[in-house]
């Protein structure tokens, strides 16, 4: 089991390195205790579904995965177009606050980790299906404590000051770059 436990902290580790990014850029944005749970809960559904995913796809469906998985691509790129035209909007009617409180929920949350994702099911399937029952609940259970751990980072990340400031003084540019990039890396496949 050693090697179940060692094999999933690296993959999950290898597969989820760019989330860090989305991660400390949601964070930087949450300003109560409140948002930042709503990013936790979202990042545990999508990893969740993510790794549910990859079993389904490891005990059979991989064909049907592997040929629609590129859709999940324009979630983000609607995501971020609307943050875009969002923020344009409040910028344009004077409203220098922060949308944070609007932005941030665990749907948003929860699909930007299983669009993020969309590659992980990739890895996901291939390392599932060498497993037995008893190794994937072993799996599943170390991707439940590395979310944990990713969340922590992430916010511990965007906690520091410049990171944070940056991220708040550039994220009307940044949320959409990132967003968009993503949703385009995902469709090219």
């Amino acid at each position: 089991m050693t090697e179940v436990i060692l094999t999933s902290i690296v993959s999950f580790a290898g597969t989820n390195i760019d989330d860090i990014f989305v991660l400390m850029v949601l964070f930087a944005q949450a300003e109560r205790r409140q948002e930042r749970a709503k990013i936790v809960a979202g990042q545990y559904l999508g990893i969740g579904l993510l790794t549910l995913l990859s079993i389904a796809g490891a005990r059979g469906f991989q064909a049907v995965l592997a040929d629609s998985i590129w859709m999940l691509g324009i979630v983000p790129v609607f995501m971020g177009v609307r943050f875009w035209v969002k923020e344009r909007r409040e910028r344009k009617n004077g409203d220098k606050e922060m949308v944070s409180a609007s932005a941030i929920s665990i749907p948003a949350a929860f699909l930007l980790t299983v669009t993020n994702g969309a590659d992980n099911i990739g890895v996901y399937i291939p390392q599932f299906g060498q497993y037995s029952p008893a190794q994937l609940a072993v799996c599943a259970a170390v991707f439940m404590v590395m979310a944990g751990f990713w969340c922590l980072l992430g916010s511990r990340l965007a906690g520091l000051p410049l990171i944070r400031r940056k991220i708040q003084q550039y994220r009307h540019i940044l949320v959409p770059l990132v967003l968009i990039g993503l949703g385009v890396m995902i469709l090219r496949g």
